[in-house]
């Protein structure tokens, strides 16, 4: 394996040291955190977690529809049909 040097400021040193597990490298943490970082917010991970929610109860939605239909007449852009 080879290894590269990098330099980052003390800032961030200190971020990164405050992330790291007991015994853990510092390329192991950097590692960790871009697998995490690379996984955030897909369009994939957002259905997988919405498949883990529970619906919201009818009456709760149709207020939540409400609010977003009052939001969409105040926009000039083309609306499209909710529900």
């Amino acid at each position: 394996m080879s290894t590269k040097t990098i330099a980052i400021e003390s800032t961030v040193y200190a971020r990164l040291a405050g992330e790291k597990r007991e015994s853990e490298s510092f390329t192991k943490v950097i590692g960790r955190l871009l697998n995490v970082a690379a996984a955030a917010h897909t369009g994939r991970s957002i259905v997988a977690a919405l498949d883990k929610t529970e619906a919201l109860p009818d009456r709760e939605a149709e207020q939540m529809l409400a609010v977003v239909r009052e939001n969409r007449t105040q926009e000039k852009w083309r609306l499209h049909a909710l529900r």
